[in-house]
């Protein structure tokens, strides 16, 4: 059987004509009331099924002209519809002969059920036509029909509210994204075919200029090789996630883009016609994560440099013991020896390393702990001959060093371990830059005067002791030279350098109230100049490990020595009898404060550890002086954020020692107190 589906929409007659085909109907169209009624003469139907809302003519008036037509008036009429629902609608249609009224959407089975019993109720479908006169049935017509344009131009006019409301939106939309955002289209061939006016706003060149090819305003960045390739891809239908590009602004500047792009795909050809894309300027926010990256680098290596401090904290206690042993035994060995045997000069050799390794660990904490160093009048003669003779033992012989150092130069206020770091890291730097092809490097000592009317960079006039450390290696680039001094900054390769060496220096050199300055060019090598004031006061030579010790020996004294680390306690003991005193040894703290409380008048003077298991040695002092308030009492420690020598007198300990303890020291302070 043949049915005629009249209907406006594509969508819903080719799903309708599927619908019936599958059925097993055979099935012809039309767009529009007015082709159905001539498809309908010219190849008569079974059946009609019809929309009602459709241009040139609608349902009402087709439904109407196929009841007056001879040859088509018994042909059964279906209206299938979503606009016309209500009973009003119904009724019209069932008036002017419709067979059915059925509404959209329908289930495919319900539908071709609708359709069967039209076609098997034909003859009975026909009993109502005419029963209204013509008339009647035009002005209820014209009723549905006035009913339906007024509800259809409430519609068209909510929606081209809701369309201005859009446009509206869409403009604020582009004003806000002025700034930030340009839009562009690529055609199929990757031809540039549109450029906002916003392009001027993000990369400062004018429209015209940028439909010449934005491309090439790319920078070298590798990102962008990765960025063409995923153009190429979007080019061929291969749609790519967001991706960035580094160019190149008018003014110079580098600026960050994030690209998304979308192919857009011809329905005929299903090949790209166009690329569609936004840009999206995200400088400022590349540089925002840029230094929350710089940030987080920062807080990793504090809390590295924490960790370290920790660490040396720990070890420092173990370490100063056992350096404490090798010193000690080392000075008795010093002083019992005949003086012009030639291991004399060994054992100097011994006593200064143990110097610098305990100087080297209070170096370590002192940087881990960001502690307070003790500065006292130096000359600083001493210090770069030793660091001299420690570099000239450790750099490759095509490194030539020369030291002009001036005999006379007058001591400055400062530490000697920092002085030292000072001159290891800028003399490091320098082999750094010479390592290649070698070179000279020239370390100077001298007093310079800054007067008043000298315009001298920024160093006020006075008096300095000028320390210049010179090489002619490889220079340092202008364009780094304002950062050489920030934390962390370095040009070395990965692993060889942390970015701390010259930010110490320069903060060490701040800290002695100096001045630190330099001059560089590139494959010329690079000159520092370091200045520190003169000190005020009276430089104290530092006596020679090799000179006589002049030990004050005591009269026989009773002292009670606590220490857990056995060797410790050995050390002590042989020391403290050397010094003609008595001993008792213990390396519990729990008993040591058992025999005193049972003998405490038998002692003179007591020396315990601060770090202890059971009891520390505040605490155990505390216990001691509740037992005789007026024994003294001498606390030894190796690095400790808690104690100190002003809270430690606070408790009623009479001296604060750190560790190790030599055995010149040990015998002035014993005299002090117990003289």
């Amino acid at each position: 059987m043949k049915i005629l589906v009249v209907e406006d929409d594509e969508n819903s007659r080719l799903l309708q004509h599927y619908i019936l085909d599958s059925a097993g109907y055979e099935v012809i169209s039309a767009e529009n009331g007015k082709d159905g009624l001539l498809l309908a003469e010219s190849n008569i139907p079974d059946l009609i099924i019809s929309d009602i809302l459709m241009p040139v003519m609608d349902g009402y008036s087709l439904c109407r002209e196929i009841r007056k037509n001879k040859k088509l008036y018994h042909i059964p009429f279906i209206f299938y519809t979503a606009t016309y629902t209500s009973d009003k609608d119904k009724k019209l249609a069932l008036d002017l002969g419709a067979t059915k009224f059925i509404i959209k959407p329908m289930d495919p089975m319900e539908f071709l059920k609708n359709v069967k019993e039209t076609l098997a109720d034909n003859i009975q479908s026909l009993n109502h036509l005419n029963e209204k006169s013509p008339l009647e049935l035009e002005t209820e017509y014209s009723s549905v029909l006035a009913s339906k344009l007024e509800k259809k131009v409430s519609i068209l006019e909510e929606k081209q509210k809701e369309l201005e409301l859009s446009e509206q939106k869409y403009r604020r939309l582009v004003e806000v994204l002025h700034e930030n955002y340009f839009f562009y289209a690529y055609d199929s061939n990757g031809t540039l075919t549109y450029i906002s006016p916003s392009f001027t706003n993000v990369l400062g060149y004018t429209k015209e200029d940028g439909m010449l090819g934005i491309m090439k305003y790319l920078t070298d960045n590798p990102i962008n090789k990765e960025a063409l390739k995923k153009f190429e891809l979007n080019l061929r239908g291969v749609r790519q996630s967001q991706y960035e590009v580094e160019m190149y602004h008018k003014n110079g500047s580098v600026r960050f883009l994030e690209l998304t792009e979308h192919p857009v795909i011809s329905n005929k050809s299903l090949k790209v016609e166009q690329i569609e894309g936004i840009a999206h300027d995200i400088t400022e926010r590349k540089l925002i994560e840029s230094e929350k990256a710089k940030l987080q680098e920062s807080l990793r290596r504090i809390e590295k440099n924490q960790a370290l401090g920790t660490l040396a904290s720990g070890i420092s206690h173990d370490f100063n013991n056992i350096l404490m042993c090798i010193i000690g035994y080392t000075e008795m060995l010093q002083l019992n020896l005949p003086k012009n045997l030639k291991w004399h000069s060994y054992i100097e050799q011994i006593l200064s390393a143990s110097k610098r390794a305990s100087d080297l660990l209070k170096q370590i904490l002192s940087f881990s702990r960001r502690t307070e160093q003790e500065k006292r009048p130096l000359k600083l003669q001493p210090i770069i001959n030793e660091a001299l003779e420690l570099l000239r033992g450790s750099m490759p012989r095509t490194i030539e060093i020369q030291n002009y150092i001036d005999k006379h130069s007058p001591p400055v206020m400062a530490d000697p371990t920092q002085i030292y770091e000072i001159l290891i890291n800028l003399c490091t730097n320098a082999y750094h830059a010479m390592r290649e092809k070698g070179g000279i490097l020239k370390v100077i000592l001298s007093t310079k005067k800054i007067e008043p009317n000298q315009d001298y960079y920024d160093i006020k006039p006075g008096s300095y002791v000028c320390i210049e450390v010179i090489d002619n290696g490889c220079g340092i680039e202008k364009n780094i030279q304002d950062r050489i001094f920030e934390p962390y900054f370095t040009t070395k390769p990965k692993g060889e350098g942390t970015g701390i060496g010259l930010a110490v220096v320069n903060g060490i050199v701040q800290n002695h109230n100096g001045y630190i300055k330099f001059y560089s060019e590139p494959q010329k090598g690079t000159k520092f100049y370091i200045y520190f004031p003169i000190a005020e006061l009276d430089c104290k030579e530092e006596k020679s490990n090799s000179e006589d010790l002049h030990l004050k020996k005591g009269k026989g004294e009773h002292i009670l020595v606590i220490d857990d680390d056995v060797n410790t306690v050995r050390i002590l003991k042989d020391m403290i009898v050397q010094l003609n005193y008595r001993v008792t040894c213990k390396t519990n703290s729990l008993e040591a404060l058992s025999i005193f409380k049972s003998e405490s008048s038998k002692f003179d003077l007591v020396m315990t550890d601060f770090s202890m298991p059971n009891i520390d040695g505040i605490t155990l002092s505390k216990e001691l002086l509740k037992v005789r308030s007026n024994i003294p009492i001498i606390l030894c420690t190796s690095f400790n954020e808690i104690i100190n020598e002003e809270n430690t007198k606070e408790i009623g300990i009479y001296k604060y020692l750190m560790k190790p303890v030599t055995l010149r020291t040990l015998s002035h302070e014993l005299s002090l107190i117990l003289f």
